[in-house]
């Protein structure tokens, strides 16, 4: 088992059973889940740089605790929401039926 975090939870650090199958070709889940994985990673950057950026605009000089222990407010995380929905929609090529 992994250590306990701040809850107190022990989490175990491997999966069990077999992974979920989604498509015929497992190759194709692989590429799906590859894509998602890359695209959560992508997201957390951009929210990082998002905040260095605000940090810098307010304060000119941050140090790497200001980035870890920054939180945006309402507009920014509003803002931070609409950029995610909309890569989520470029990347996966949804289309906004209305």
């Amino acid at each position: 088992m992994a250590e306990a975090g701040k809850s107190g939870v022990k989490l175990p650090r491997v999966s069990k059973g077999k992974r979920p199958r989604f498509f015929d070709d497992p190759a194709i889940d692989q590429v799906m889940t590859f894509l998602l994985e890359l695209m959560a990673e992508t997201s957390s950057l951009r929210e990082r740089v998002d905040t260095i950026e605000r940090l810098l605009d307010a304060k000119g000089s941050i140090s790497r605790a200001d980035i870890e222990n920054y939180r945006p407010d309402a507009a920014g995380e509003a803002e931070r929401s609409a950029w995610n929905q909309a890569f989520i929609r470029r990347v996966m090529r949804f289309h906004d039926p209305r």
